[in-house]
């Protein structure tokens, strides 16, 4: 299975501090988000990472280089970063030809979160808590008869069974990777290019079968406010001491 991690974002809810340090080279317990990624990505047998990248690109590949342990890493620029993350995505488009994971660079998280993605059932799958606190700020799957059916920061008035936080992870077959990639042409083709990758997975939603595994009670974090560093720092025990054993 290939890994895209999407790493090219401003960060703009954690400046100054991104001014000149991207997102995913903060440091919790001494060691940078995107470092701990990549091990947990390796260490669980993921042998191709692309890694898409734009703000202060160079210091993303310089700390990171061309590989990890086995694993080989690649990148692909999005000068456009500035936009919507989308264009992250649209890059990255030709990379939608295999099995893959899609994952965010700035989330804290323990390996047991990778392996139920892996061993899920469900060909294509997110993962979901259902443990949150709906602030607004979170994006939401909302799901009915085990499949998702919307992704949004707001809450619908249609029926659902189940509704939770998304950890911003998605496992998708290479049967079903070009559905994505048709998608993500619509959007580019239209012009609606400054609007988050989650709105072309809300659509894609729509006419493809996703399924979800739930993760509650697992200990991870999005990195995206200040206190989120504070909050990371105090549950990598949890972390570490889950991935003892993995």
């Amino acid at each position: 299975m290939k890994a895209i991690i999407l790493a090219a974002g401003r960060g703009k809810r954690l400046k100054p501090f991104t001014d000149n340090n991207h997102k995913c080279l903060i440091e919790i317990g001494g060691r940078t988000l995107i470092d701990r990624c990549l091990s947990t990505l390796s260490d669980s047998g993921v042998k191709e990472i692309v890694i898409v990248v734009g703000h202060l690109k160079e210091k993303i590949i310089e700390k990171t280089g061309s590989g990890f342990k086995d694993t080989n890493i690649r990148y692909i620029i999005n000068e456009e970063y500035e936009r919507g993350s989308i264009l992250s995505l649209w890059h990255a488009r030709c990379e939608l030809n295999d099995d893959v994971i899609i994952l965010d660079a700035d989330v804290l998280f323990p390996q047991e979160l990778l392996r139920r993605l892996f061993r899920s059932d469900n060909p294509n799958s997110f993962l979901m808590d259902v443990d949150f606190r709906d602030t607004g700020e979170e994006m939401k799957l909302v799901a009915r008869e085990g499949r998702v059916m919307e992704i949004s920061r707001h809450l619908p008035d249609n029926l659902y069974d189940e509704v939770g936080e998304g950890v911003g992870f998605l496992k998708l077959s290479g049967r079903d990777a070009p559905l994505l990639k048709s998608a993500l042409e619509d959007f580019i083709r239209k012009g609606i290019v400054d609007v988050d990758y989650e709105d072309v997975l809300n659509k894609l939603v729509k006419y493809c079968d996703i399924g979800y595994e739930k993760v509650e009670g697992l200990p991870w974090i999005e990195i995206d406010f200040k206190d989120d560093i504070e909050r990371a720092e105090k549950i990598l025990p949890q972390i570490s001491e889950l991935d003892k054993y993995r």
